[in-house]
């Protein structure tokens, strides 16, 4: 999508160094607030919406969660995939797709699981994304979604300084959108999902994050 365009080059950008940067503290966090939630049990095919460089099934994978398991990474960035193939190629069951959120190139009622980690305050349409997300889930099919928290402050005012900053420089952060909980459980809830749990947490003194697991 033209939308995405500065988003795409973006990441395109910091592929290389994107696990250097995030995935040590903020992004380790967070993949494993996404990890713990999923009931893996019984799951047989996984979607990873904005996998990035992989790092879901880095974290499963050091736990020895369910390698039977197949996980399909999409991701706007096709830097990023190939880093995340190199990565995990032959240690997972794992297959990639480069496309966008709103638009996923997949069956209906296809996966058992989705997952979204650290990327739902990028997509311009939230409510066309969720639909799309339970579109793809069987009946019963579960969701975690996990992403920055709008109820702390600190990331309040990094989200406006932000997207502030856009203005004068990148234009990818004009995409950027944080939610509150009470804002995402009113879209999970609009777009057909039962919430089973919520919760948020302080990564450090300035990331905040919200983790739901939600039913189709």
């Amino acid at each position: 999508m033209k939308a995405y365009a500065s988003l795409k080059e973006k990441y395109s950008r910091q592929a290389s160094r994107y696990d250097r940067r995030w995935n040590r503290t903020y992004g380790r966090a967070t993949l494993r607030a996404t990890v713990e939630a999923v009931p893996w049990d019984g799951l047989q095919r996984v979607l990873d919406v904005g996998c990035g460089t992989g790092g879901l099934l880095e974290e499963a994978g050091q736990r020895n969660l369910h390698p039977q398991i197949r996980v399909v990474g999409v991701d706007l960035s096709l830097a990023m995939l190939q880093l995340a193939q190199k990565k995990v190629n032959g240690t997972y069951h794992a297959s990639w797709s480069n496309a966008v959120a709103e638009y996923l190139p997949f069956p209906s009622g296809c996966f058992d699981a989705v997952v979204c980690t650290n990327s739902f305050h990028y997509y311009r349409g939230p409510l066309q994304v969720l639909r799309e997300f339970r579109r793809v889930l069987r009946p019963g099919g579960c969701l975690v979604l996990t992403d920055w928290c709008d109820d702390y402050l600190a990331c309040k005012v990094s989200s406006w300084t932000l997207r502030l900053r856009d203005r004068a420089r990148l234009r990818a952060y004009a995409l950027h959108q944080c939610y509150s909980m009470k804002q995402c459980e009113q879209m999970l809830t609009q777009s057909g999902f039962q919430i089973e749990s919520a919760r948020r947490f302080k990564v450090d003194w300035l990331w905040g994050v919200m983790t739901y697991r939600a039913r189709s």
